[in-house]
């Protein structure tokens, strides 16, 4: 496990945007978009209608408020 320093105001959107059933961890993969598994190894691992019900979520995230603190971070010293 590793250490990541990171500002308080982005600490404490993860923590305001992390779901009960997450870790800190998780929520910052879920919250930054980190990149896809590789197809070949995730390949059959759920239904083709969950995976269409996946990539219309992921598609209304490209909305959502993750895209301003990516901006917020590229701006960050």
């Amino acid at each position: 496990m590793k250490t990541v320093k990171v500002n308080e105001w982005f600490h404490e959107y993860v923590k305001a945007e992390k779901q009960d059933d997450e870790t800190m961890g998780e929520a910052l993969v879920r919250l930054t978009g980190a990149p896809a598994p590789d197809p070949d190894l995730v390949a059959g691992a759920i239904a083709e209608d969950d995976a269409e019900e996946m990539l219309e979520r992921i598609e209304e995230a490209e909305g959502s408020s993750v895209h301003a603190v990516r901006e917020e971070m590229a701006d960050d010293p």
